[in-house]
This record gives structure tokens, C-alpha cells and sequence, in this order.
């Protein structure tokens, strides 16, 4: 099997050490270019082919000479705006920065599988293109990179990308076939009342008590308007308003997201929570000014090719080492990649003995003994499928 081959034994401390590299300095969005420049010092180092097609994103291809048409891997460099509240050695040495999602995971994978497709190129049986994007935390960096033509020379044919997993135990893939993540819309909302004295609340429009009454409101759309068994939620995330004690607030201002699986249940759940925002506060003598941020959609992993992703990793990595796993509603821009190519997406187990809080947290703490299966299971496809 890939996953015992002693070569691992050299990548492994690399990999864990290139992650913790980036680790110390997370970078936001589409401006990474220390992460660039280190994935492509690694990449020289390796003797590897690599491009920018945009900015500060990298192409890689490993046996360009091979015929046939390509499969793709992916993986994303930026971090979140958080910071940083444990005490490891390789902490965040940018204030308010943390990689609380991974990503500097998924790069280190990708590059040890890259060091490991490396050593093995005579073997492979088609090129393999790596796809280091920034941004996926927004504005996306995935589509941007498609329309540079990173799909293109060579033409890929299938596609997958590495996330790690805070429900999984260290050396365990967890791949989900078909609707698989969440399409995301988040909105801002202003609701404009009228101000007044705390003591005559009758004169004014309370803009608090008009917002309470929205939020209520759009939750019916998800209890009462929607099949159960088609996901779908509405989540407030900020509320702002008022001045102090007893003044009535002219103004509130909201953001939130909403989460859908389906393109159907995607246009009517965001066409309802407009048509409920607007006559909410129009009934109560208020105004909405609602602004709708569309963001990636669902990504639907390939039936076909996801069996075949469960068969090789399987037979490289173990059969106790692939797990099923249930959809999120959390999103993912490699969505656009799966749009156009069969993909598909491996969930990389980290829990371990240090394990203390989930993804997007502040406590985040990673088993790095995780990196190996995740490099391993890319390797397995690009060589095995």
C-alpha cells in the first residue's frame, strides 16, 4: 500500500515542518504571497514545473510528457481573520490571523503528495495538475484560477481536493458522494425606523422591536415553508442598533447567511426571505434595505468518480481508513472546479490526543500525523485511478 512506503518517513517531517511554516504566518484572501513564494521555493526544490495564472496562485504539473488528460488536486493557502488562543510553539505571529480552518494543512499535503508524485513520475499514468489557490475563505480564488485556464494543458478530466476534518480521528478519509456541501447567499440588512424617547415609544418606529420581529419571522420560512429533508438554514450573525437606554432606535442593522443544497431550493429560499424581510417591515411602519452577497454554490461530488476515489484509497490507504460521512452545509469554492469536472472532496481526520476545538475557532489544534493519510490518499489517486 502507498500509505507504508518508507519514503513517507522523509516527507512526513518536511510536510509537518512546511506546514508549520505557514502556520506562523497566515496570510488573508487573495493577497498570499508568502505562502506563494514558500510552495514555490518547495516546488524548485522538487524540480517541479509551476505557473501563476493568477496573482498569487500556483500551477504545478507533474508528468507533463504523460498522454491522456489530467487529474487535478487542490489545495487552499489563505487563513481567517481570528486570533490565535493556544500555545503552540508555531503560533500565529500575525495578530488576529490564525489558519483556524486548515488551509496550511491542505498546502503541506498537497506539497508532500507533490515530493512523493515526484519520486514516483515514471509511474504515472497521466499528468497531474496541483492547484495552489488563495482566497477560499472569500472572495474565492477557484473561480478566478478557472478562468486563467488552470482546467487547461493539460485538460483535466477529474478532480479532488483535500479538507481536514474536525469529526475525524487522525488517518481516516471521510468522502461523501453526490450533494455533498452547502451553496452559500449572505445578506446585510438595514431596518430603518423612527427615533424617539424611550418614554413614548408610540411616537416612534422601534427599529429594535421591528428587527425581532424579522427574525422571528424568517425562521418560518425554515420550519413551516420548507421540506425537512431538503436542508436549508437561515442564520443572523451580527445585530447592531440603538444609542442607550432610553432612546427608541431609528436603525438595526443585520448580517447572516443562508444555507441550501439545491439550486431550486436556493432561488426560492432567497426570493421568500426577501418577500418576508420587506412585508415584516412594511407591516410595522419600517423599511428594509437589503442587500443579497451571493456566494459559491453547492458542491456535488461525482457518484462515479467518488466510488472510484473510495476504491483506491481502500486498497492504498487501508479499508478501515475511508469512512462515509453526512453533507455540511458548509461551503467550499472548489464547487466551481466540481461544476465543470467530476470531483470530489477528502475530508482528512485530525483529532487526536491535543484535540480541543473544531474548525474556524481560535483553539483549533491540529494532529499533524493526519498530514501523512491526506498526502497519501492524493497520491493514491493520481497514481492508482
Amino acid at each position: 500500500m502507498i500509505i507504508n512506503d518508507t519514503l513517507w518517513e522523509e516527507i512526513e517531517p518536511w510536510m509537518i515542518e512546511l506546514r508549520r511554516r505557514i502556520h506562523r504566518h497566515p496570510e488573508l484572501g487573495l493577497d498570499t504571497p508568502e505562502t506563494q513564494k514558500l510552495i514555490e521555493d518547495a516546488l524548485d526544490s522538487l524540480g517541479i514545473q509551476h505557473t501563476r495564472p493568477i496573482l498569487h496562485g500556483v500551477k504545478a504539473v507533474i508528468g507533463s510528457e504523460k498522454a491522456g488528460e489530467a487529474i487535478l488536486l487542490r489545495a487552499d493557502m489563505d487563513a481567517l481573520p481570528i486570533l490565535e488562543n493556544n500555545d503552540l510553539p508555531f503560533r500565529s505571529e500575525i495578530p488576529g490571523r490564525m489558519h483556524a480552518c486548515g488551509h496550511d494543512c491542505h498546502t503541506a499535503m498537497l506539497l508532500g503528495a507533490a515530493r512523493y508524485l515526484k519520486a514516483h513520475e515514471a509511474e504515472l499514468p497521466r499528468p497531474v495538475v496541483l492547484m495552489f489557490q488563495p482566497a477560499e475563505e472569500g472572495p474565492g480564488g477557484a473561480l478566478p484560477m478557472i478562468e486563467a485556464g488552470v482546467l487547461n494543458d493539460p485538460p483535466v478530466k477529474e478532480a479532488a481536493m483535500v479538507h481536514v476534518s474536525s469529526d475525524l480521528p487522525y488517518g481516516v478519509i471521510g468522502l461523501r458522494e453526490g450533494p455533498a456541501m452547502g451553496a452559500c447567499d449572505d445578506f446585510t440588512l438595514s431596518i430603518l425606523g423612527r427615533g424617539g424617547h424611550g418614554s413614548t415609544p408610540h411616537v416612534g418606529v422601534d427599529a429594535i422591536y421591528v428587527a425581532s420581529a424579522v427574525i422571528q419571522a424568517v425562521q418560518g420560512i425554515v420550519s413551516r415553508e420548507q421540506d425537512s429533508f431538503d436542508p436549508l438554514v437561515i442564520s443572523f450573525g451580527t445585530i447592531h442598533g440603538g444609542y442607550r437606554e432610553n432612546v427608541i432606535a431609528d436603525r438595526v442593522d443585520l448580517t447572516g447567511t443562508i444555507r441550501t443544497m439545491t439550486p431550486a431550493t436556493r432561488e426560492r429560499a432567497v426570493r421568500r426571505f426577501r418577500e418576508v424581510v420587506e412585508s415584516v417591515t412594511g407591516t410595522y411602519g419600517a423599511k428594509a434595505e437589503l442587500v443579497m452577497d451571493p456566494g459559491y454554490p453547492p458542491l456535488v461530488a461525482d457518484i462515479s468518480w467518488s466510488r472510484r476515489v473510495e476504491s483506491v484509497l481502500q486498497s492504498e490507504l487501508g479499508g478501515d481508513a475511508v469512512r462515509q460521512i453526512d453533507p455540511t452545509l458548509g461551503v467550499e469554492d472548489f464547487a466551481y472546479v466540481a461544476e465543470r469536472v467530476p470531483g470530489v472532496c477528502l475530508n482528512v481526520g485530525i483529532v487526536g490526543d491535543q484535540f480541543t476545538t473544531g474548525l474556524h475557532s481560535a483553539g483549533l489544534i491540529v494532529d499533524e500525523r493526519g498530514l501523512r493519510a491526506g498526502a497519501a490518499g492524493f497520491a493514491s489517486l493520481a497514481l492508482r485511478s
